[in-house]
C-alpha cells in the first residue's frame, strides 16, 4: 500500500451525488487510476496520460471506415469471448440476453451448464414467458429462479468492499449470490450476460435523436426522423421541445467527469448520451461477489461491440422511433418472435422497493452510525426517508442501497488503513 493512503472525502462527497455512476476518480489517496484506452507514462518527474483510444473519436472516424456490420461484429466477440468453456447463461427475457443466446454456436450452446432467468412474484418482474422460447427453440431448458428478497448485513457487504472503489455492480445481492453458486455447483468457468446492450444498441428514448439527425445531415434532414423522435418521446415538434431536450442534456453532461467525455467535439447530443452511458457501464465490469467462483463476462460491453454501436448514428440505431431497431433488425432470425416485437420491458422497483423496507431497521442503524454520518456526508433529510411507505411507492432503494455498498466500502478500507499503520 502506498505511504499516503487515506480516504479522499472530497471524492466520496462527489460520490454522494451521482448514485450508482461510475467515476474515474478514486476516492483513495496515494493510487493513479487508469481509464480504459488510456496510455500512462509515471516517471520520477512526472505522470504524463494520453488517451489513445476514445469513444468519440471511434464515432468522428466512422465515416472513413464504414460503418460496420453488427450481425458479424456481435457474432465474432460472442464466440470467441466464450470460447470452448462451459458458462452458465443469465436470460432475461429482454432483447440484449436474447441476442448473446442467438450468437452462440450450436457447439457452444450445447456447453452451456444452466440457462437462468430470475423472477419475483409479480406480473412487471416475471419475464419467463419471454425468456423461455430463448432456450426451449434450440431444445434447453430454461431454469427459473423465483426471488424473495435480499440479503442485507454488514458481513455481506463486507464481502465485496475490497476493490478499489464502492462496488455498484455487487447491488442485487441475492442475485450475485446467486449466480456465484450456480457457476461453482454448475462446474461453469464463469457467467455470461446480456449487459450493456441497451446502450450499445440504443434502447434510450430521447427527443436529442432529432438533434443528431439535424447536426450529421443538415438541410438534408429527414422529416419522419424529426417525426419518429417525438413519437417515440410523446413530445410534439414545437420549439419548446427542443429547447427543453437541450437544456436536459446539458444538465445530465454537466460535471461528469471521465477521459471519454473530455473530448466531445463533433458528437451530437444523443451520441454524447450513450458515450456517458458507455462510462456508465463500466460499472458492470466492476468487483461484485457474482464473480468469486468465476468470471462475468459482459460481450456487449466489449471493445469491438462498443465500436460498431458507436460508429451506427443514433438516428440509424433507433430508426423510426423503436429502441434497438438495427439490433432487431440484424438478429430477426436469431431470436423468438416474441422478443423482436416486444415493446415492454419488465420492472423491478415494487419488488426492490419492499425487499429494502424488509432490512431497514439493519440500514438505519448501518447509515445512520456508520462512517458517512461520522463525516456529514450523508444526504439531508434520509432518515426521514427510510420508511416503507416511502420505497414502496416513491422508490429511493437503489440510493439506499448505494450508500450502504458505500458505506460498506469505506468501513472496509477505513480498517485497511488502519492496520498499515501499525
Amino acid at each position: 500500500m502506498p505511504d499516503d493512503l487515506a480516504i479522499d472525502w472530497g471524492s466520496v462527497r462527489g460520490l454522494m451525488g451521482r448514485s450508482g455512476g461510475y467515476r474515474h476518480e478514486l476516492a483513495l489517496s496515494g493510487f493513479t487510476p487508469v481509464a480504459s484506452g488510456e496510455l500512462l507514462n509515471i516517471s520520477q518527474a512526472r505522470v504524463r496520460s494520453r488517451q489513445i483510444w476514445s469513444p468519440s473519436d471511434i464515432y468522428r472516424t466512422a465515416l472513413e471506415r464504414g460503418r460496420p456490420d453488427l450481425r458479424e461484429v456481435v457474432d465474432r466477440a460472442v464466440q470467441a469471448l466464450a470460447g470452448q468453456r462451459s458458462w452458465v447463461v443469465e436470460v432475461s427475457g429482454g432483447l440484449d440476453s436474447a441476442i448473446v443466446a442467438g450468437a452462440l454456436t450450436d457447439s457452444q450452446r450445447a456447453r452451456v451448464t444452466q440457462w437462468v432467468n430470475h423472477f419475483v412474484d409479480d406480473p412487471e418482474g416475471d419475464e419467463r414467458e419471454f425468456a423461455r422460447p430463448v432456450v426451449e427453440r434450440d431444445g434447453y431448458r430454461l431454469t427459473e429462479v423465483k426471488r424473495e428478497g435480499l440479503t442485507l448485513s454488514a458481513a455481506r457487504l463486507a464481502r465485496s468492499a475490497d476493490s478499489f472503489r464502492p462496488p455498484v455492480n455487487d447491488l442485487d445481492t441475492d442475485y450475485n449470490e446467486d449466480i456465484a453458486a450456480r457457476v461453482q455447483s454448475s462446474g461453469a468457468w464463469g457467467s455470461l450476460t446480456g449487459q450493456g446492450g441497451d446502450v450499445v444498441f440504443f434502447q434510450m428514448p430521447t427527443f436529442l435523436v432529432a438533434f443528431d439527425e439535424v447536426r450529421e445531415r443538415g438541410l438534408r434532414a429527414r422529416a419522419e426522423v424529426l417525426r419518429g423522435a417525438a413519437r417515440w418521446t410523446g413530445q410534439s415538434l414545437w420549439p419548446n421541445t427542443w429547447l427543453r431536450a437541450r437544456r436536459a442534456h446539458h444538465t445530465r453532461m454537466r460535471d461528469r467527469k471521465h477521459p471519454w467525455l473530455d473530448d466531445l467535439k463533433g458528437v451530437p447530443p444523443a451520441k454524447a448520451m450513450q458515450i456517458l452511458g458507455l462510462v456508465n457501464g463500466q460499472a458492470y465490469q466492476g468487483s461484485a461477489v457474482r464473480s468469486r467462483h468465476g468470471p462475468c463476462v459482459n460481450p456487449l460491453l466489449s471493445q469491438p461491440v462498443m465500436e460498431a454501436g458507436l460508429a451506427w448514428s443514433s438516428v440509424d440505431l433507433a430508426w423510426g422511433g423503436r429502441d434497438r431497431y438495427a439490433a432487431r433488425a440484424a438478429y430477426a432470425d436469431a431470436i423468438p418472435p416474441s422478443i423482436f416485437d416486444r415493446r415492454s420491458k419488465g420492472e423491478l422497483g415494487a419488488f426492490y422497493g419492499e425487499a429494502v423496507a424488509r432490512n431497514l431497521d439493519f440500514l438505519r442503524t448501518y447509515l445512520l452510525e456508520g462512517e458517512l454520518a461520522g463525516a456529514g456526508l450523508l444526504p439531508q433529510g434520509l432518515a426521514d426517508d427510510m420508511t416503507r411507505e416511502a420505497l414502496v411507492w416513491r422508490g429511493g432503494f437503489s440510493r439506499l442501497l448505494t450508500l450502504a455498498l458505500t458505506e460498506g466500502w469505506l468501513r472496509r478500507w477505513q480498517a485497511r488503513i488502519a492496520a498499515s499503520r501499525v
